[in-house]
């Protein structure tokens, strides 16, 4: 046989070895690749999964500053719709500054604005300002829901051409008929406050928008530095896709149609209002590595194997760093955070506790990690959380709520808290992450301008408007009880004298001295009010059914009110003690206008001025 025969009958029989261990190479080698790709396309899901948290947390994180600011706009508006209640236009230039002082307590409001019921402005505060002039559509509106909130814009104002959102909400009588509407103007620069300090990194992008048209109103960082695109509507499908899908929260990833950057973004509706909040984030920042797997797969199948195990390792590398620098990111935010962000086992063990948590409960990290979260809860709060507990293992979703809690040193803390699960892959909760801000000054803010609203400026009892409000539940009481109430009118004497003679800062501390003379002689379920200037009203419930009792009861309170403001009152050489004149009117069961019980009241109060300065006449007589 020749030698080339046997060689080739040789590489004949050599064929079947080399084309099984080819076969069993290239298996192999495709094996280790497809691992490569399960686990690439795994930890690409993962990346996505913590991407898609660290986005709704900055949201989540927004969204509580964006709803507080709005939240503080709302509270004003219904307390100028209510202040105006029953005014007649144009209004009394002392209810204009009360206007304007419940302005100054809400200072991201730039102008506020009063319409009737035919759309004609009646008011502008300030004076100078020139309203936008877009308003709502009122014909839209069912005017039986005073409630209803208008959001209209984003628009340019006349003048200065500034954008601007205006809020609006209808004011009625008290019969329930439609008056007009009140209107503020947020300027969309406000919101700038809100995204300032969020660390968004170098092409990350946080958005507002509204809700039905989804027309910008602001975004940080505005392209080319300008506000370039407010009010309009061009978005990508994929946002307008998701937002059809899912309309309260939701996530998607798409090239941003203002600068051309695709970002993985997350999507919030912000409760109560009709805007949307969006956070993105630069798909650059989150690894992608197919493009080297790909690369590493072409050549030999030995080469493949040893390319694939070097790029798999390299590709687990760079992600954990790409994963390391995106928890870092997160960590950074979490600790600049000037809200208390905290996460908890779902037994109620802290796992973590940021620099704001120290500052506002008083306790160091290394104090509360691995404790019970309870130890900053007031024992009448321990049912309030086991119940959020056991409604998040239930899977509800917990909407933002105000509470109390305690510090270190043992004092309640009025806070706002937004509670969320955290959940791992198969939606299993590991735990609850919770956000606490102080609203200490927002309460003391909203108590400020509920007192301008109700109280007494000088004497800090109630005003006319809840003097009248008292009256009506008095009223009511009695239909249901069939007790006696009466209205006590009281009038100072000669109060005008002792203004002209020792000058109105004088007047003004008798004004005072006699609010808490009438309110230690009355009961504390009596009302004790000033009308205006020196008259004064106390409601007196629970006088008795029979109506000589009540009487008497009511000429008891008579009694007690005119020796209590019979006593002199002096202040080094000033000296007043000309007493008060007092009347009374009963009541029970009846239906009369609110208003003429007062007059009524007013009216004996005469007769007993009369009766007083006739007593004086006679005894100087005599």
């Amino acid at each position: 046989m020749p030698l080339w025969s046997a060689a080739g009958v040789r590489d004949a029989s050599r064929r079947p070895l080399v084309l099984a261990a080819a076969i069993v190479t290239s298996v192999i080698a495709v094996l280790v690749v497809a691992l490569a790709a399960v686990s690439l396309w795994q930890e690409r899901v993962r990346q996505r999964e913590r991407a898609a948290v660290a986005t709704q947390n900055l949201a989540r994180l927004l969204e509580g500053r964006v709803d507080d600011l709005l939240g503080r706009v709302d509270m004003l508006l219904r307390l100028v719709a209510a202040r105006v209640q029953d005014q007649p236009m144009p209004l009394a230039p002392g209810l204009g500054r009360e206007i304007q002082t419940m302005m100054n307590a809400a200072p991201m409001v730039q102008r506020l604005y009063l319409t009737d019921s035919l759309g004609q402005l009646r008011g502008v505060w300030p004076a100078s300002a020139e309203p936008a002039t877009v308003l709502p559509d009122v014909g839209r509106l069912d005017w039986r829901r005073s409630e209803e909130v208008l959001q209209s814009g984003p628009v340019r104002r006349p003048g200065d051409g500034a954008w601007v959102l205006v809020y609006s909400l209808p004011w009625h009588t008290a019969a329930g008929r439609m008056a007009g509407m009140v209107h503020v103007e947020l300027a969309v620069d406000a919101f700038g406050a809100v995204f300032k300090g969020i660390d968004l990194g170098r092409a990350g992008a946080a958005t507002l928008r509204t809700s039905d048209t989804l027309a910008l109103v602001f975004r940080r960082p505005w392209p080319d530095g300008t506000q370039a695109g407010v009010g309009r509507s061009e978005v990508s499908a994929q946002l307008r896709q998701a937002v059809h899908t899912a309309p309260e929260q939701g996530e998607y990833v798409a090239v941003t149609a203002v600068d051309g950057v695709a970002r993985i973004n997350a999507y919030r509706r912000v409760q109560g209002h009709r805007l949307y909040l969006l956070v993105g984030l630069p798909e650059t920042d989150f690894p992608k590595g197919w493009n080297r797997v790909d690369a590493s797969v072409l050549g030999l199948a030995l080469a493949a194997i040893v390319v694939a195990f070097l790029t798999i390792l390299s590709l687990l590398q760079r992600s954990r760093r790409a994963i390391d620098l995106m928890e870092g990111r997160c960590e950074a935010i979490v600790n600049s955070s000037r809200d208390a962000i905290i996460s908890t086992t779902p037994e109620g063990l802290v796992t973590s506790w940021n620099p704001a948590a120290e500052a506002l409960f008083g306790y160091r990290a290394d104090e509360m990690l691995g404790r019970p979260l309870v130890r900053i809860f007031p024992v009448d709060k321990l049912s309030e959380e086991l119940a959020l507990l056991e409604r998040l293992r239930q899977g509800e979703t917990i909407e933002p709520f105000e509470t109390e809690r305690l510090n270190r040193a043992g004092q309640r803390i009025p806070v706002s808290v937004a509670l969320s699960p955290v959940r791992d892959g198969l939606g299993r909760v590991l735990g609850t992450s919770r956000i606490a801000r102080d609203i200490t000054r927002q309460k003391a803010i909203e108590k400020e301008v509920r007192d301008l609203a109700f109280l007494d400026p000088l004497t800090r009892l109630p005003n006319r408007r809840m003097l009248m409000e008292r009256l009506h539940r008095a009223q009511e009481n009695t239909r249901s009880t069939g007790d006696h109430a009466a209205v006590v009118f009281v009038d100072l004497d000669h109060f005008k004298d002792l203004n002209d003679r020792h000058g109105h800062a004088v007047g003004d501390r008798l004004l005072t001295e006699v609010a808490a003379r009438l309110q230690a002689v009355v009961r504390e379920s009596d009302t004790v009010g000033r009308l205006g200037g020196d008259e004064f009203v106390i409601i007196c419930e629970g006088l008795g059914q029979a109506e000589p009792d009540a009487r008497a009861a009511a000429q008891a309170v008579r009694d007690k009110v005119q020796r209590a403001l019979g006593q002199p009152f002096e202040w080094g050489e000033v000296r007043h003690a000309h007493g008060a004149s007092v009347g009374i009117r009963l009541f029970c069961g009846g239906h009369e206008d609110l208003e003429q019980l007062v007059r009524d009241a007013d009216g004996d109060m005469y007769e007993d001025k009369a009766r007083r300065r006739g007593s004086r006449c006679g005894s100087d007589a005599g």
